[in-house]
Formats: C-alpha cells, sequence, structure tokens
C-alpha cells in the first residue's frame, strides 16, 4: 500500500510538472518567384517554416517564477534540426531578467507594426544576425516599461564566444516602451564596444517608432538613426506600415522601407501581403516585394509568394 501511495504521488508529481510545460508549433509551404538585379529569375515551392516551441513554467514562490522557451527549426533536410531562438527568465516582483541566445526582430520594422508575412531586413533594412544576451525589464508604471540589455557580438555564440579578445561589436541596449490606449510608442539607445577595432562599424544607434489602431486599420513607423566610425556618416532606416482586416477572413497589409547610409542614393522597397483564415490556425497568405538601390547585400529585386500556414 506504501509503495502505491508512493508511485501515485510521484505520479501526481509528474503530472504537475509536465502540465507546465506545452508544445507548440509552425509549418508552411509556399511557392516563391523572384528576380535578382541582373534581371535573373528563380521560381520553385517548399518548405519555408518548420518550426517546433517548447515552452515551461514554474513557480518558485516569494512571488517568482522561472520561464523556459526554446524552439527548434527541423527543415534542413539532410542537416538535422537546428536550434533556434531560447531564453530563459526569472520573474520577480521588481521586474524579469532574461538569459537569452536568439535573433533578435528587425527593430524598425517591428516598431512600425509591420504585418507582412517576408520582412525587409537584409533587402532594405539591416540583415538580422544570432546574438547571446542578456536583459533587464521593469514595469515602471502603468503602460510604461523600461529595459536595458547586454548583447553580445553576433555569431559569436557560447560560452567564452564574447566581446573580450574579438573585433565583434558588443552591444549596450536602453530602451522604453509606452502604452497608451490605442497607441504603443518605443524608443531605445544603442552604444557599440569596440569603436576602436579595426572591424567596427558603427558608434550607437538612436530609435523611435510607434503604431496606432484606429480600428479599420493600424498604422505606424520606425525609424532609426545610426552614427557611423571613420567618417562614414548617419546611417538612417525608417519604415512606414499599415494593416487592416477585410471582412470576416481577411486582412491585407504592407510596409515601405528605407536605407541610406551618408550621401549615397538610400536603398527602398515594400512589401504588400493578404492573408486569408481558412480556421483559427490555417491560413494562406500572398505577398508581393520589390527593392531597389546600393546598400545590399541581398540578390532579389522583386518576390512574388504564395504560403500556406498551420499553427499548432
Amino acid at each position: 500500500m506504501k509503495k502505491t501511495l508512493i508511485a501515485l504521488a510521484a505520479v501526481a508529481a509528474t503530472g504537475a510538472s509536465f502540465a507546465q510545460a506545452s508544445l507548440s508549433g509552425e509549418f508552411a509551404w509556399g511557392y516563391l518567384s523572384s528576380t535578382d538585379g541582373a534581371g535573373k529569375s528563380t521560381s520553385g515551392g517548399g518548405i519555408d517554416t518548420a518550426q517546433l516551441a517548447f515552452k515551461a513554467n514554474e513557480d518558485i514562490g516569494g512571488g517568482m517564477s522561472v520561464a523556459v522557451s526554446m524552439k527548434i527549426n527541423a527543415n534542413g533536410f539532410g542537416e538535422g534540426a537546428k536550434a533556434d531562438d531560447q531564453s530563459l527568465t526569472l520573474v520577480t516582483p521588481f521586474g524579469a531578467v532574461s538569459l537569452l541566445t536568439y535573433k533578435p526582430s528587425d527593430w524598425v520594422s517591428q516598431a512600425s507594426g509591420a504585418a507582412t508575412w517576408y520582412g525587409l531586413d537584409g533587402k532594405v533594412l539591416s540583415a538580422r544576425a544570432t546574438r547571446d544576451a542578456i536583459s533587464y525589464t521593469v514595469p515602471l508604471m502603468d503602460g510604461l516599461t523600461v529595459t536595458a540589455a547586454m548583447l553580445e557580438p553576433g555569431g559569436s555564440l557560447g560560452e567564452g564566444a564574447g566581446n573580450v579578445g574579438s573585433d565583434g561589436q558588443s552591444i549596450y541596449n536602453f530602451g522604453a516602451k509606452y502604452t497608451l490606449g490605442a497607441a504603443v510608442l518605443q524608443a531605445a539607445y544603442l552604444s557599440y564596444t569596440n569603436t576602436d577595432k579595426a572591424g567596427a562599424s558603427t558608434e550607437s544607434v538612436m530609435r523611435l517608432g510607434g503604431t496606432y489602431d484606429l480600428g479599420v486599420a493600424k498604422v505606424g513607423a520606425g525609424y532609426q538613426n545610426g552614427k557611423l566610425l571613420n567618417n562614414g556618416g548617419d546611417n538612417v532606416q525608417y519604415a512606414i506600415s499599415a494593416s487592416a482586416p477585410v471582412g470576416g477572413n481577411m486582412s491585407v497589409n504592407g510596409v515601405y522601407a528605407s536605407n541610406k547610409v551618408g550621401s549615397a542614393d538610400a536603398r527602398t522597397g515594400f512589401m504588400l501581403g493578404a492573408q486569408y483564415n481558412l480556421s483559427k490556425r490555417t491560413y494562406a497568405i500572398a505577398n508581393y516585394g520589390s527593392w531597389k538601390g546600393a546598400l545590399t547585400d541581398a540578390k532579389d529585386s522583386n518576390m512574388t509568394a504564395l504560403t500556406l500556414v498551420h499553427d499548432f
């Protein structure tokens, strides 16, 4: 009898532990056609996204909890599954401390509220990079949060692969977000390290952005001004976006962006999209984008894509 009770207690404890964990994911298959600056066209269909996300949360008492999130990208045929964004967050009455290995979002697009499936990062706006980071977020008052974060150099992942002895640039990020009714405002200041190293390119970045929900549509804008080293002038990037529902199951969205370095001609482009919801978790997406100018290493000058997505 005692052994049975102990076994039942162990099962109950295990069940409680699993009840705090969750598994979700996203699968997307699409067809994309693109043309590069030289007029060369390519097209084809295949998996766009095959991602699993694991989340767990534990209440450790004293008004504190620990949250863990881990994503796995499973669409690399012959290459095995790959790690994606990962984080561990300690939530306290005084704020939340997060330890992350992740690819930060394209801030300019995100701040503008851009809702297109395909972004303009790496096409018009700066390309994203995977980083190790630590952040501290504090709610100062109703609707206002501030964040301080340190991001290690892009691509230098893992213990012992940080800033010291490296030519890469770490980033100290100080940001704030204020929500007031239908309006969301964001601001951030980034200070870069290793500015005296040969490979350094940026000294600091100032960011501003916001969205406003009009009810019939949501509009927004994001802006950043980066001070470049070696008399490189300023790198000014901005995006403006809008999205709106059309009927009960459909929505449309669009974003326009610009990237200008010093006195050079600006790189500009746009992305238009439409989404039709087949159910709560399955939807079809159509996107068309075009970009031109000098400031990018991206090959495509335009693209058309049709994608079917299922979230689970």
